[in-house]
């Protein structure tokens, strides 16, 4: 029997925010999902500063996880790791989105590919990552562990590539080596939908920063030729009904009615699914 495709996300919500219709309609067909979440853990909710409290309730953020997991059928599996904004030294402001001049600034790094190790048990048959639009560091040092890790067990072929969030935003596509790729006219952006949303993303192109994504990929992804395909049967009302779930997050965002206009829209454009890239040199 094939093993289950196995889904590396960086925070609780990146998956069924990222894949989730196209989870949905894995599960709904009778395809085993594992999600992995890396960062589900932080400090003492006392130690932290107000404003980044919603993010460090990590009882409430992994019940909300617990629930969308549910609704889309997904099985969950926590790596357990502390996430950069709550990793002394502290980041401020925007340098969520700077990447570090160099591999030796993902300080978290080791731990979450060792963190991974355990996973091969699964024998997954894919293993989808996110592609680090839009610079998050823990985005970044997921997608690097997780490829590091696929690739040293002779398993870059099983590798799969979802765009996260962030490339909603056409001025975050436009900075990533490979969502570049597939850009939309100004009038077609799905976050025209979304008035909230696309403020703070679009807020968030501007200030990324730091060298791009691919100044820190294995050669065999950096210099590979990348494709999209759109897996079919995505079940987008599934995953809407999952992001609900989210309710802790979803404020960050502009609120839930702007997440779903905007990737209705994003949907809609990809054909009526979510984009899945593939470096085929691998």
């Amino acid at each position: 029997m094939a093993g289950p495709i196995l889904v590396v996300s960086p925070h609780l919500d990146d998956a069924v925010l990222s894949l989730g219709a196209t989870i949905a309609g894995w599960t709904s067909r009778g395809t085993r999902v594992v999600i992995a979440s890396v960062y589900t853990a932080g400090p003492p909710l006392e130690e932290v500063a107000p404003s980044m409290r919603q993010f460090a309730d990590y009882d409430t953020r992994r019940a909300e996880d617990d629930a969308a997991c549910r609704v889309i059928g997904a099985e969950v599996q926590r790596l357990g790791q502390i996430e950069r904004a709550f990793r002394p030294p502290y980041l401020t402001g925007w340098s969520f989105f700077t990447t570090p001049a160099d591999r030796s600034g993902f300080t978290g790094l080791p731990a979450v590919t060792a963190a991974l190790d355990p996973l091969a048990a699964l024998d997954p048959v894919e293993i989808h990552v996110p592609l680090g639009v839009g610079n998050h560091i823990d985005h970044i040092e997921a997608l690097l562990a997780a490829t590091d890790w696929a690739i040293a067990r002779g398993w870059g072929d099983r590798l799969r590539f979802y765009e996260d969030f962030y490339a909603l935003a056409g001025g975050m596509r436009a900075k990533h080596f490979v969502a570049r790729a597939h850009r939309w006219r100004h009038w077609q952006s799905p976050l025209l939908r979304a008035r909230r949303l696309g403020v703070i993303l679009k807020t968030i192109a501007t200030r990324v920063g730091g060298p791009p994504v691919e100044t820190f990929l294995d050669p065999t992804l950096r210099d590979a030729s990348w494709t999209v395909n759109i897996p079919p049967g995505a079940d987008e009302r599934t995953q809407l009904t999952a992001i609900a779930c989210y309710a802790s997050q979803t404020r960050a965002f502009g609120g839930k009615a702007g997440i779903d206009r905007a990737l209705r829209a994003f949907h809609a454009w990809w054909g009526g699914g979510e984009p899945v890239w593939r470096a085929t040199s691998v």
